[in-house]
């Protein structure tokens, strides 16, 4: 009997990262995915700072307003 054995792996099974070529991507591929990636990067932080109450302080206290209190817990 042999020793060595051959373990193949089916690639199919796994998340597998793989180099691309940039160049084979067509430009305005690219661009359309550049403007989403900036468009959810603006909305991203957009509810962050409603969130913190940084972007206009009265939308903080309407939002702070409506929040839910607990009954039970006696305040």
């Amino acid at each position: 009997m042999d020793n060595k054995s051959i373990n193949i792996v089916n690639e199919n099974n796994y998340l597998v990262t793989k180099a691309v070529d940039i160049s084979n991507i067509a430009t305005n591929k690219l661009q359309n995915d550049l403007q989403q990636l900036a468009k959810a990067e603006e909305k991203s932080k957009y509810k962050a700072n409603i969130a913190k109450g940084k972007k206009d302080p009265l939308v903080y206290r309407a939002v702070s307003a409506l929040r839910l209190t607990n009954p039970f817990k006696g305040y």
